[in-house]
């Protein structure tokens, strides 16, 4: 599955990833589609998704599965678009058994999810990936409305949803995702590509306290140490490899 860097081969995943978090960096707080968005009347809910931060700005209440925002079907649809982004492998954790689903269900029902922080009051026109968020949607809309069109797209070209595709089938249809040539209810498959792709990457590799990286395990692949806040016993090391386990932010 190609993302928008290139593919995470199982040679070259550190480098792909250290990557993917520099683009990330690019882009600051806001997901960036790559292009301006005013989905069709059915693409838009008449009301903002129920999961999303109280008037005190506490999370949502979690649901009968313990997720936020996620309903059954879309926990099975971003765990199959998750396992094939990141699969596990012999260089290190999956993005499943990694809690990258965690990550992004609690961002889609908090301040996030909600657009809470941003300017969303229009004009909506057609703008640069350097312009923050050009869409009338909110994260948690572009996610809703991008499950329910995946998979309704799935069954009637494939005859399965996404999450009971074959994996070379799921790669297929990520990669005609990712070169925006689905019509997601009047959403560009691309900017639900580029919004997914960034989350999965941030929760692949946050801190612990959010909700993905689980035992930091991305971090010690990638060779991050983390929240330490003193290197004093590397000041004196030359040409040595300065050995420490990575330090959460909660621990």
């Amino acid at each position: 599955m190609n993302a928008p860097d290139g593919p995470p081969t199982q040679t070259s995943r550190r480098n792909f990833l250290i990557a993917g978090v520099a683009a990330t960096a690019l882009v600051g707080e806001a997901a960036t589609p790559a292009a301006a968005q005013t989905p069709t009347a059915a693409a838009v809910p008449d009301k903002a998704p129920p999961a999303g931060p109280g008037p005190a700005g506490s999370p949502a209440p979690l649901g009968p599965q313990g997720y936020r925002f996620l309903s059954g079907a879309e926990v099975e649809t971003l765990t199959a678009m998750v396992d094939r982004l990141i699969p596990a492998d012999e260089t290190g954790p999956g993005g499943v058994e990694s809690g990258v689903l965690t990550f992004i269900d609690r961002e889609l029902g908090g301040q996030f999810g909600a657009a809470a922080r941003w300017y969303m009051a229009g004009p909506w026109a057609e703008g640069t990936r350097s312009q923050g968020w050009q869409l009338a949607l909110t994260p948690a809309q572009v996610y809703r409305t991008g499950f329910l069109a995946l998979d309704r797209w799935c069954v009637g070209t494939r005859g399965k949803r996404f999450a009971e595709l074959s994996p070379p089938a799921q790669d297929e249809v990520l990669t005609l995702m990712q070169g925006g040539k689905i019509d997601l209810a009047g959403l560009s498959s691309a900017v639900f590509f580029d919004l997914l792709w960034q989350n999965v990457v941030e929760g692949y590799l946050s801190d612990p306290l959010y909700g993905g990286n689980r035992g930091m395990e991305a971090w010690r692949m990638i060779g991050f140490k983390g929240a330490n806040p003193v290197l004093t016993d590397a000041v004196d090391l030359n040409g040595e490899l300065y050995q420490l386990d990575p330090i959460a932010i909660g621990a």
